[in-house]
């Protein structure tokens, strides 16, 4: 059984990311660029301890050669449908998980607004830190109802986040309401 254990932020986190980055461009050089998302991402939020990230692709092809590429250098399967295959590896310094995603879905659009204005909107994160440790509260053995709690203020986030601007700062290939 896997807990849910939330900690400090802690800035070594996006060392961490840099670290990944750095390894998936090597492993995978086609994608258009990697992420960090969720809460490690995001300066002063507690979080659990797994560094979430998201690599884009042109399309499903090449996001499937990628899932290939990358089972090679040590990640394993943990989600894999034509439009989302994630990929997780464990048991070293510190556990990553990486969603892969074509550019034509718009979900991880969602991921890089949400995690921008969270950066800088105290109050907003301070609502979803509240979420967060309810819901660890609540489901601390089990992690998908723990994901699960906290969705719909996820959503509610996003299109906070949505009406406010926030997706002007998405790269030019983001197909976001094309």
């Amino acid at each position: 059984m896997t807990y849910v254990t939330l900690h400090p932020h802690d800035p070594v986190w996006f060392d961490r990311f840099e670290r990944e980055r750095e390894r998936i461009g090597t492993t995978v050089p086609d994608m258009l660029d990697v992420f960090h998302i969720g809460s490690t991402a995001i300066p002063d939020l507690p979080s659990k301890t797994t560094l979430d990230a998201v690599a884009v692709f042109e399309d499903a092809e090449t996001m499937a050669t990628a899932r290939d590429a990358l089972y090679d250098d040590g990640f394993g399967p943990h989600r894999d449908d034509p439009d989302w295959i994630v990929v997780a590896r464990s048991g070293g310094e510190y556990d990553v998980c990486l969603h892969l995603r074509p550019r034509k879905h718009d979900t991880w659009c969602d991921q890089i607004v949400f995690r921008e204005y969270l950066r800088e909107n105290v109050r907003a994160r301070a609502r979803y830190e509240r979420v967060k440790r309810a819901a660890a509260a609540t489901h601390p053995g089990d992690v998908d109802a723990y994901v699960d709690a906290k969705e719909s203020s996820i959503l509610s986030l996003v299109s906070e986040a949505y009406d406010r601007g926030y997706d002007e700062r998405l790269p030019h290939y983001a197909s976001r309401g094309q």
